[in-house]
């Protein structure tokens, strides 16, 4: 939306004076000035009035939707000891597969007798309803391109899937995922894409089940 700044010059005796008259009516010389420019804009042609109005809805409308456009979306299934929980983060930098995976390995590496649970330390991330998560999924699978990843991470099964918008779901161990996530990460100064790549060839022929079709199943957590 187009704005113009207008700037009034005033003795500030004469601002002070207003100001301390106005505050016996609860409202300030600023208001009053908006008040008398809306009286104004009143007294334009109806049809004047209604075009710029229109206009100015017809901005708010896109800028709104360009907003909702750029927002980007992760989502996660997270169980854990019996419980399941489903999580949302919305990031500038998208959450993809190899953030979660790395985010699992430290937490697995970190955790020793700690309690926490791995969906409680993952940042920045709000719960959601299991349908809300299913939509989420479903847009993913849409290619909208607002959800960047669906994840499901199953530690009381050992198995990390990710959502792939052409295949469904792909499954792994949460043992190869921790070790592509390592071989991913061991090298500074590599470029992110680089990264993609080494932690993808890792897990290239190691998937263990693939949306309908089952396969052979992990024996549990591990690193």
């Amino acid at each position: 939306m187009n704005a113009r700044d207008i700037t009034v010059w005033l003795d500030e005796r004469w601002y002070d004076a207003l100001s301390s008259q106005l505050k016996k009516k609860d409202t300030t010389v600023e208001d009053e000035l908006n008040t008398y420019l809306d009286a104004m804009i009143d007294q334009l042609p109806e049809q004047v009035r209604e075009r710029i109005s229109r206009e100015i809805w017809e901005e708010d409308q896109r800028q709104r939707a360009e907003a909702e456009a750029s927002r980007r979306f992760s989502v996660f299934r997270v169980t854990q000891d019996g419980r399941t929980d489903h999580l949302v983060t919305e990031c500038r930098v998208p959450v993809d597969v190899l953030h979660a995976a790395m985010a699992l390995r430290s937490y697995l590496l970190a955790k020793g007798s700690s309690s926490q649970r791995f969906a409680e330390s993952l940042h920045s991330v709000a719960d959601i309803a299991p349908e809300v998560f299913e939509e989420y999924a479903d847009e993913l699978r849409q290619d909208g391109g607002r959800v960047t990843a669906a994840l499901d991470i199953d530690l009381d099964r050992g198995e990390f899937s990710t959502l792939d918008a052409a295949n469904g779901w792909e499954t792994y161990t949460i043992r190869d995922v921790s070790t592509a996530a390592w071989r991913a990460s061991r090298k500074d100064g590599l470029a992110r894409d680089r990264r993609l790549d080494l932690f993808a060839a890792h897990l290239e022929t190691r998937m263990i089940r693939c949306e309908g079709q089952e396969m052979e199943q992990p024996s549990g957590p591990s690193l």
